[in-house]
């Protein structure tokens, strides 16, 4: 950028000093402000992919970043997914909780192992998504260790309402 600079400054005193030469320096001047001219358009693209590479690389890490963090929240829905899977074989519940512990396993399998775009905004999506899935999971493990007869159906409705939060934004995130 600084050579960029440099070479705009010697092109405008170049320029302003062509209405005081004569025409073989004016033409010889005119020669070389094409050549810095021809330099500032190369250097000015040079500029360009530069910049572009720095925000490409600034995408990355916070792609890196998305992607390690959106791994360790979707431990939660998997586990327990899996868990309440793993009650409801044996017993211990009732099968009625397919209907939240399935989309919550699906959406912290999707969270975890789905690929991950490529822009900022399916980005954000994918850590929204992993942020409610973690919050779906922590409000349904609430919910089957049990809190009591008149806080149970509330835990259950926010757990349902966190789970359908987690799938949506994962939908969005896949348009």
């Amino acid at each position: 950028m600084a050579r960029a600079s440099a070479l705009r400054r010697e092109l405008r005193a170049g320029l302003a000093q062509l209405p005081d030469q004569a025409d073989d320096e004016r033409t010889r001047t005119l020669d070389a402000l094409v050549e810095r001219a021809e330099a500032l358009l190369r250097t000015e693209k040079e500029v360009d992919a530069a910049v572009e590479q720095v925000r490409l690389a600034r995408l990355e890490a916070k792609r890196g970043k998305a992607q390690r963090t959106t791994l360790y929240l979707a431990v939660a829905p998997v586990a327990v997914g899996m868990v309440s899977g793993a009650m409801m074989l044996f017993g211990a519940l009732n099968p009625v909780w397919l209907l939240l512990a399935l989309p919550l396993l699906g959406a912290g399998l999707r969270i975890a192992f789905g690929p991950l775009g490529p822009t900022p905004l399916m980005v954000s999506r994918r850590q929204r998504a992993a942020y409610s899935g973690a919050l779906a999971a922590i409000l349904t493990a609430v919910a089957l260790i049990g809190t009591g007869p008149t806080a149970q159906p509330i835990v259950v409705i926010l757990a349902a309402l966190a789970t359908v939060a987690t799938v949506a934004f994962l939908v969005l995130e896949a348009r």
